[in-house]
């Protein structure tokens, strides 16, 4: 038996394409986790990093960004899900860059649900023996 199951959303393609906008804003996801047994739900923690050249500007910056990951709850569904959960976990908090160069940095936890275009059967596992009962009928067998 095949039981359905989702593909896991390219939700930190989303958030990058949603910050492209701000200069000096990067971002990642640094973990995920399927929340629920048949993948209606992902959890991503992504951290969003503010640089400029000044460290006020890199703070406004860091509140620009944190506008846009607030907004993600409304922002129409993209082709992979829709997001449902934004929650700033940390920051924006002072993060200056190794070399001293100004860096705010935040973290929040998103999640989405997949597109219903998503679901799809699982993929048998070869290694697994399909053997079916035999059919006494079919054999010959008398009980």
């Amino acid at each position: 038996m095949s039981y359905p199951v989702t593909a896991q959303p390219d939700l930190e393609k989303f958030v990058v394409e949603c910050l492209v906008p701000l200069p000096g804003v990067t971002c990642f996801a640094y973990s995920s986790a399927q929340l629920d047994l048949a993948g209606w739900l992902w959890s991503y923690m992504i951290q969003v990093d503010a640089r400029a050249g000044r460290k006020a500007a890199a703070r406004d910056l860091a509140e620009s960004a944190r506008q846009v990951m607030a907004g993600l709850t409304s922002a129409p569904p993209w082709d992979a899900g829709t997001v449902n959960y934004v929650r700033a976990e940390a920051g924006a908090f002072w993060n200056p860059d190794p070399d001293g160069g100004p860096r705010y940095t935040a973290r929040y936890e998103v999640r989405v649900h997949p597109s219903r275009d998503a679901w799809r059967p699982a993929t048998p596992n070869p290694r697994r023996a399909t053997a079916t009962p035999a059919d006494p009928r079919k054999e010959g067998i008398r009980s």
